[in-house]
């Protein structure tokens, strides 16, 4: 059952980002924008009432104030989603061989694998561009996920520390 839902999710995460991928330029664009006038609507309802939090914020609204918000989430969301992909991609492969260093290393090349080729299709949709700096952020983000999980297996967390259930 652990696989099948594992497998699951995987598909659900690689089939959301060539959703995403396969948007033409504009309809992207206007999506990027909704995302960003969510969180521009939540931004502004938030009062923080520590110093620090306050002193954190200010310090990243002004490092971010000169780029374009929409290029933000767009690579926030690459980075997300393959983030996901790399750890579904590691559970898979973990829950099949039992070997945390052969699942780590195989899952990340895989997804990087995927990155490349969602960029490669890039190229074909209306409106897209490919970008080698696109595939090292959606890199980026599964080997994140993938040292994570990498790490919570080797020390004999389990799998049943990240999805809550017991081991044999």
């Amino acid at each position: 059952m652990k696989k099948a839902i594992c497998i699951v999710l995987l598909i659900l995460a690689m089939g959301s980002m060539y959703y995403f991928s396969s948007q033409e330029g504009y309809t992207s664009f206007q999506q990027s924008h909704k995302a960003v006038e969510l969180i521009d609507k939540v931004r502004d309802k938030v009062t923080l009432t520590d110093e620090r939090l306050i002193s954190i914020k200010d310090k990243i609204y002004n490092e971010l104030r000169g780029y374009d918000k929409e290029y933000i989430v767009r690579k926030a969301a690459h980075f997300s989603i393959y983030a996901c992909i790399g750890a579904f991609m590691l559970l898979v492969l973990y829950l099949f061989t039992k070997k945390v260093m052969f699942s780590s290393v195989f899952s990340f090349i895989l997804t990087a694998m995927y990155a490349i080729y969602d960029e490669k299709r890039q190229l074909q949709v209306s409106g897209r561009v490919s970008s080698i700096t696109d595939v090292f952020i959606d890199s980026s983000g599964a080997l994140l996920a993938i040292i994570f999980l990498s790490i919570l297996l080797a020390t004999g967390k389990g799998i049943g520390f990240i999805l809550n259930w017991k081991r044999k």
